[in-house]
């Protein structure tokens, strides 16, 4: 079957290119603005973990004093480095948290960029539906106008009315507002396409989609499927990390309750020769803060990230009923569709027949729209299941496809 014709940017500036599914992917990854703005959220989760779990700076302070009241000149000098100290292990409880928070921020990019390319993987199957369905409007239209421009010739003849040629017109119209709208439709599908793969090229060539799709069972059955999501899906390990991070963000809070200690070291030098060390230290005393904000918005964040997780859980269940459920469908339907695949010879059949004298105008028209609409729900269903299958692979955290690359290797 030809390639498909897609207006998106070139890849390279000699020629047009080809781009399969992998590659749009591949693309995806390196281009996408949408995968940037992705990662730039991952790095700043990654930065406000480190920020989290860093060691409070030490602090160097100076003071000089002139003491000359009513006596010759004295001075002292004094060079002092302060340090705060957490007594109750809030250290390593934020290392702790932040290292949750960190794996959390990858896994977060790791399941939204799954979305994302499960959006592009229907975008592209829709688009090969919509160039298929086109082009069946197309030989339909080609032979309504065959059809109209013969009779207008034999029209003289009385051969035809002028009912029955405005009859053609009406046809004929019909099926142009039918490849309009899917012109556009078209055309919107291209640009989601060029915006996800290919944001900074020039989109005044044209490259090729060269993928081709068909119905491919599957195996899995949808127990093993739930099961290799709760085990597997990006989201749900997301959640659960985030729900260790913040029960030891918690626990700091708490003890953040008492005060940290301050230790002084320091150095005092005297103008009559005097000097030595100097060591002191401080403590805040819990008077009118003790916390206790902080430590009711954590334990609420808490709560909140352990309850999403539970309602999480809830659902990934019937997400994957509903997907396995679709993909059942659409294959139940594909049994008594793919026999439309011998559905080209329909068209031609009709318009020898018509030219023959065996068939009547309206037997043509019949014939030629019954053409139409079994070359889309050829088609469409095939284009339905890839994207039912897109989709029950992501909510099955990776599954299909999965087994798929190890059929391949």
């Amino acid at each position: 079957m030809a390639l498909l014709l897609v207006l998106l940017p070139s890849l390279t500036k000699a020629q047009n290119s080809s781009i399969s599914l992998d590659k749009a992917v591949e693309l995806f990854k390196e281009n996408s603005l949408q995968r940037t703005l992705l990662e730039l959220e991952e790095d700043r989760q990654k930065g406000d973990a480190k920020t989290y779990k860093a060691f409070p700076n030490p602090e160097i302070s100076v003071f000089h004093e002139s003491l000359n009241a009513g006596s010759p000149n004295y001075d002292e000098t004094t060079i002092q480095i302060s340090q705060p100290i957490e007594l109750f292990g809030q250290p390593f409880l934020r290392n702790r948290s932040a290292s949750r928070l960190n794996e959390a921020a990858k896994l977060e990019f790791q399941y939204r960029e799954q979305i994302l390319i499960g959006n592009l993987k229907s975008l592209y199957v829709e688009h090969w539906f919509l160039t298929h369905q086109l082009q069946a409007i197309n030989e339909a239209t080609a032979v309504i106008k065959h059809a109209q421009q013969s009779a207008v010739a034999r029209r003289d003849e009385g051969a035809y009315s002028g009912v029955q040629l405005q009859r053609f017109s009406i046809e004929d119209s019909k099926y142009q507002k039918r490849k309009d709208r899917l012109q556009a439709n078209l055309s919107g599908v291209r640009n989601q396409l060029r915006v996800l793969i290919l944001p900074q090229e020039d989109n005044s060539r044209e490259i090729e989609l060269d993928e081709e799709f068909t119905v491919t069972m599957i195996s899995d059955s949808e127990k093993s499927l739930t099961d290799y999501a709760f085990n597997h899906r990006a989201d749900l390990q997301n959640l659960e990390l985030l729900s260790e991070a913040y029960q030891l963000k918690y626990k700091v809070e708490r003890r953040e309750r008492f005060p940290d200690l301050s230790i002084d070291l320091g150095y005092k030098s005297q103008s009559n020769g005097s000097e030595g060390f100097v060591i002191g230290g401080s403590i805040k005393l819990p008077m009118f803060n003790q916390n206790k904000g902080n430590v009711i918005a954590t334990r609420a964040q808490a709560r909140t990230i352990s309850t999403s997780l539970e309602l999480r859980n809830m659902s990934v269940q019937n997400e994957i009923t509903l997907s396995y459920q679709r993909v059942v469908q659409l294959a139940d339907q594909w049994d008594s569709i793919q026999s439309f695949s011998n559905n080209g010879t329909m068209l031609e059949t009709a318009q020898i027949a018509y030219q023959e004298g065996q068939y009547s105008l309206l037997e043509l028209l019949d014939a030629t729209e019954a053409y139409v609409t079994g070359q889309t729900l050829f088609y469409e269903t095939i284009a339905e299941y890839n994207q039912a299958l897109y989709k029950l692979d992501t909510v099955s955290g990776g599954k299909i496809f999965s087994n798929q690359q190890n059929i391949d290797q």
